[in-house]
């Protein structure tokens, strides 16, 4: 575990314009699964274990999108535990069989044409709840587990630490609200002016409280109701993106860049760049590669 963390801070060079804001990417996809996931499942494991509700033999449940449960995996893999997921076809094939190779059992929730919405997202909540009655049984539920956002407290020093200079704006998907929330805890904390600038898909707006009915492709995010461990107090603006925007977003930062991530990496691109023009010349933006673009190769967005 001594693996997870301490991930490279990237300028982009190309793609900000000579009046715009300089943007900073921080590369998650360094981690050992590839994924930010890894600082979070960390956490909430070894949270489960200082509290005892996680003993040796014990099986860990989940419902995941495959970050979340490749890290999970991976971290029940070196301690010993069983490892069963919920998920759905409509996440990326590669998440799915990086669950299966660090051990998990892995059930999926199926997706008509492999769209995500809302309601495919509330099955696997409801399967997973199911699965929660069994002896021995511990379910992180990340979207309420407060040691989620804790597991990013460090990300947020490594970016002050590796910036060197005022963080003008944060911005960053807002899926299960640890990442945004844990990141923008501690740098408010250094500096109130930071704005946390949160994404979210465009026709799924729950964290702005907008209809949450309609499809996207933007993973980990986008869920039909508000987790409780994001700090929507500590949110400045909201950003909607299309699917189309956040394609574009990640194959820029690919061919433009040379940095590989994944579709909802490329709305937080796309959204940071809007942040930068707004901000101008001088100032400092901050977002996420969130996972390695290694993972959607057998999907549409790099073809």
């Amino acid at each position: 575990m001594q693996a997870i963390g301490n991930t490279p801070l990237i300028k982009l060079t190309q793609l900000a314009g000579p009046d715009d804001a300089d943007i900073y990417v921080k590369w998650e996809g360094a981690n050992p699964t590839g994924s930010m996931k890894d600082r979070m499942a960390l956490s909430m494991i070894e949270g489960a274990e200082r509290r005892g509700e996680l003993k040796t033999g014990g099986r860990v449940v989940e419902y995941t999108g495959g970050s979340t449960g490749s890290s999970l995996a991976m971290v029940c893999a070196t301690r010993g535990y069983k490892a069963y997921f919920v998920s759905s076809n409509g996440f990326a094939e590669e998440k799915l069989q990086t669950m299966r190779a660090f051990g998990a059992e892995v059930e999926l929730i199926h997706a008509v044409d492999g769209v995500l919405n809302a309601d495919v997202i509330n099955r696997m909540i409801a399967r997973t709840k199911e699965l929660t009655g069994d002896t021995g049984t511990f379910w992180p539920d990340q979207v309420n587990n407060l040691d989620n956002k804790l597991g990013y407290h460090a990300m947020a020093q490594e970016i002050l630490d590796q910036v060197g200079r005022p963080v003008a704006a944060f911005v960053m998907a807002a899926g299960g609200g640890g990442c945004i929330s844990g990141n923008a805890e501690i740098l408010k904390e250094y500096n109130r002016d930071t704005e946390i600038v949160a994404v979210e898909p465009y026709f799924v707006r729950n964290v702005s409280g907008g209809d949450t009915s309609g499809t996207h492709k933007l993973e980990g995010i986008g869920l039909s109701f508000v987790p409780r461990i994001l700090r929507r107090d500590l949110i400045d603006e909201i950003t909607p993106v299309k699917d189309e925007d956040a394609y574009w977003g990640a194959r820029a930062l690919a061919r433009k860049e040379g940095v590989l991530s994944g579709i909802t990496s490329g709305a937080n691109i796309w959204a940071a760049l809007k942040k930068a023009k707004e901000l101008g010349r001088g100032k400092c933006v901050v977002t996420v590669a969130i996972d390695t673009g290694l993972r959607y190769l057998n999907a549409d967005l790099y073809r």
